[in-house]
């Protein structure tokens, strides 16, 4: 095969993976995790038996103060947050609040210079931190 042979099927190629990208676009992970990095969720899961995010190093952590009137972990994003008798429980990651409750993204709030979230919602400085 000589030089001018190569150069087209290259260019050929290149045209087809041009056209690939430009029908199915560069998506990003809907299902992204909260310390992956990629495409941020829109909420994370609270653990409803200790309160705090779900999978995280302290979630369900053996001898952690436990809050007198909810019973959840002292301090944890749920403590006092989560109704007793609820299944679920999410926090958003637009605003910090409990998803899904009054103040979950409720315009006019005061935000936390630190986080960037709604100023002492339940996620307030608790969510790992958002790439760009």
């Amino acid at each position: 095969m000589n030089i001018r042979n190569k150069h087209l099927m290259i260019v050929a190629m290149m045209a087809v993976i041009v056209v690939f990208l430009g029908i199915n676009g560069c998506k990003k992970s809907d299902n992204a995790g909260a310390k992956s990095g990629a495409a941020h969720a829109s909420s994370i899961e609270l653990c409803t038996d200790c309160g705090h995010i779900k999978g995280s190093e302290l979630c369900c952590k053996p001898d952690q103060v436990k809050c007198e009137s909810c019973s959840l972990v002292k301090g944890s994003p749920g403590c006092c947050n989560i109704p007793k008798d609820a299944e679920t429980a999410a926090i958003c990651t637009h605003c910090g609040q409990i998803k899904g409750s009054e103040l979950c993204c409720k315009p006019d709030q005061v935000k936390c210079e630190g986080c960037g979230l709604v100023k002492g919602s339940p996620g307030c400085c608790k969510l790992p931190k958002q790439e760009s």
